[in-house]
């Protein structure tokens, strides 16, 4: 069974299955769906069975046998199966998240979701990250050992992406022929010596890697841009990604894979980007430890010659750093995927509240519907409708407000900041407003949320960007203050008070604080210490600079009294 909560964003689940079971708990009918998922259905008849009969049906099938004993341990004393409790493993791939919805006349229907694709998909992810991770700890990347440090890239590549062949190319001076300096083959686990290139043969492939975009090729062999080419093997999809120095390609990274048509996606293509990055600044370290040494050399010949040695390398290393500025804005625009990739996560929790509104008042709306049909309508039911109703649909309105003004904050971080209205704000009220709006969501962690304010507090400011950079704290701190196990009430508090000419708002917890060693690094953008638990690394660098560019204040972290964490924000009053 896979842990892991389904409305946390994580794992989108999709519907493909049910069974319904009547009041008696015996299986009165299946899906095609359900075929699918449990194959032994359809050699078997089912229909008629309890639920345990079913369930000792599937447990006889070794692939099911282990899961089949967690679901039956999980709902034990009658407990119902819920989403909750994360993704059961069916059959060798399939990972399944299943829900009991009880009807009025007391049959249940087990709802079966497929969360398998989302779940290699965060596989995937992870790949790259641990990639990311050893590309960082590689030295000879970073101290220019040229032979070894393609290896190594090329060796990594195709381990995160799962492909079947990773070349690395550099063209010389005058961009009219290829050098292959590395070339890995997975499925041999062999580096093999490609040769040269040379534009008359191969123009087409010349001209899509000086265009300096990323290009995706399906069918290769039959591809024009790649007319002239030996690909020495059969390849059914291909990458290029242009290894550029500011407007100029000077080689390209060639991703192949064998085994089937594949459809290289964004966060993939960002991470072959930024294999390009490592291989600049591999080249780079190698042509600065060069220098170094020639400069050592000359150093010991003759003085007229140390001079002009001198000027030399003083102008190559003004090259290097202009060349260095290029690869750091180059890194910024690749990290732009993902930022993007970020978002889904960031606007989950208010959609996930809005939808849950909403699906509150269809299930009302239905009761009532029934309700009505028997003719045994009462005001105590109209009552209870309107009132259901009236508190649905201002949460859904809430948190798809919230959810849209995330966009913007998104868009404000990738692009120039974008232009919202400053209003008269009445700041204590709209601590209870934000506070109120976040605790559907926080009931089910278990995190109270208290909202206080001394003085008068209105202002003229963003009231959006005030929602924004609390909801943030708020969530952050639910998510990341109380480790799992925790024993003692979780409370997270939201003060504000006027100060002559600027408001202090504070958000305290009494959780378990954050640690020395990560202080200084909590508001850098995608640091994050819950990655395997979907962060982003972005929620705390967008609060610093929505406080600091859009409300022109500041914020500052400290322990709180007592155990936990503390941010101070300061926002002037005008």
């Amino acid at each position: 069974m896979l842990s892991g909560d389904v409305a946390d964003g994580r794992l989108v689940a999709v519907s493909v299955a049910y069974l319904v079971y009547g009041p008696d708990n015996r299986l009165k009918f299946y899906n095609e769906g359900a075929a699918k998922v449990f194959p032994v259905f359809r050699e078997r008849d089912v229909i008629g069975l309890t639920r345990d009969d079913v369930r000792d049906i599937l447990r006889s099938q070794d692939d099911f046998r282990d899961t089949i004993d967690e679901l039956t341990r999980r709902s034990a004393g009658g407990k119902r199966l819920t989403s909750d409790m994360g993704g059961f493993r069916f059959g060798k791939d399939g990972v399944f998240a299943l829900d009991d919805l009880p009807l009025p006349d007391g049959t249940t229907v087990t709802v079966i979701r497929d969360l398998s694709g989302k779940k290699r998909a965060m596989d995937a992810v992870e790949r790259l990250d641990a990639a990311l991770t050893r590309l960082g700890q590689e030295e000879a990347i970073y101290n220019g050992t040229k032979a070894r440090a393609y290896e190594i890239l090329t060796e990594v590549a195709c381990g995160a992406l799962g492909a079947s062949r990773t070349d690395v190319w550099l063209l010389n001076v005058d961009g009219t022929a290829l050098y292959a300096q590395e070339s890995y083959w997975d499925a041999g686990g062999e580096h093999r010596d490609m040769g040269r290139v040379d534009e008359a043969g191969c123009a087409p492939l010349f001209c899509a890697i000086k265009g300096l975009e990323p290009l995706t090729l399906l069918e290769p062999a039959d591809a024009p841009e790649l007319k002239g080419f030996d690909l020495a093997g059969y390849f059914r999809s291909v990458l290029l990604v242009p290894i550029c120095r500011g407007p100029r390609a000077i080689g390209v990274i060639l991703v192949a894979q064998a085994d089937e048509a594949r459809d290289w996606n964004a966060s993939e293509i960002s991470f072959v980007s930024y294999l390009c990055g490592l291989v600049m600044r591999m080249l780079e370290a190698h042509d600065r430890q060069v220098a170094e040494e020639g400069l050592r050399g000359f150093n010991e010949m003759l003085e007229k010659r140390v001079k002009d040695r001198t000027r030399e390398l003083e102008e190559a290393m003004e090259n290097l750093h202009l060349a260095q500025g290029e690869l750091v804005r180059s890194e910024k625009m690749a990290s732009l995927g993902g930022l993007v990739a970020g978002v889904a996560h960031e606007i989950n929790t208010p959609l996930g509240v809005a939808l849950t509104g909403i699906t509150h008042m269809a299930e009302e709306l239905t009761a009532f519907r029934r309700a009505v049909e028997s003719g045994q309508i009462k005001r105590s039911d109209l009552n209870a409708f309107i009132e259901a109703v009236a508190e649905g649909t201002a949460m859904a309105e809430r948190n798809l407000d919230r959810a849209a003004h995330l966009v913007r904050s998104f868009k404000m971080v990738a692009v120039d900041q974008t232009a919202d209205d400053v209003r008269e704000l009445d700041l204590a009220a709209y601590l209870g407003e934000i506070v109120e709006s976040l605790r559907p969501t926080l009931r089910k962690t278990g995190v109270m949320v208290e909202a206080s304010a001394e003085g008068d507090l209105h202002m003229q400011t963003v009231a959006g960007d005030i929602s924004h950079v609390l909801t943030n704290l708020i969530m952050n701190a639910a998510l990341h203050a109380f480790p799992e196990g925790w024993t003692r009430e979780k409370v997270i508090k939201v003060q504000a008070r006027r100060m002559p000419d600027r408001v202090t708002i504070e958000v305290i917890d009494n959780g378990a604080g954050i640690p020395e060693a990560i202080k200084d690094k909590i508001f850098e953008p995608f640091f994050t210490t819950a990655r395997n638990k979907g962060g982003s690394g972005l929620g705390l660098n967008i609060v610093f600079n929505t406080v600091y560019q859009k409300l022109k204040g500041g914020i500052a972290l400290s322990d709180a009294a007592g155990g936990g964490s503390h941010f101070t924000i300061q926002i002037p009053l005008q």
